[in-house]
């Protein structure tokens, strides 16, 4: 039987789709308040051109999908690390944001590799 080919495009897809949607409306907008306000800045163009660079990646070359990823990862780390240690929630509270981490650290791994 014939290996599925570009299987990958099953979680590639949900995360770009995901980060398009969220990162999209945050473009030019200080999402973040407090001390760290500036950084608020960095989120929506994270997101957003880390999901163009993971859609592009297959067509363009692997190292695309890295670096789109890398903005992905970054920002997941930063949402964690905002929700357990700077807002007081629960580890269960970041349950979607450790599983899009682990997405994107898959993509940093893997890049377009078959």
């Amino acid at each position: 039987m014939e290996q599925l080919k570009n299987k990958d495009w099953l979680l590639r897809l949900p995360l770009v789709m995901t980060f398009i949607i969220h990162g999209l409306p945050k473009m030019g907008k200080n999402v973040l308040n407090g001390d760290i306000w500036y950084l608020g800045y960095l989120v929506g163009p994270f997101e957003l051109f880390g999901a163009i660079f993971i859609f592009l990646g297959p067509f363009l070359n692997s190292l695309i999908t890295k670096a789109g990823s890398l903005l992905i990862a970054i920002i997941m780390f930063g949402a964690i690390y905002l929700h357990l240690f700077e807002w007081g929630d629960k580890i269960a509270d970041v349950e979607w944001q450790i599983l899009l981490l682990c997405v994107s650290i898959y993509f940093i791994i893997k890049g377009n590799d078959e």
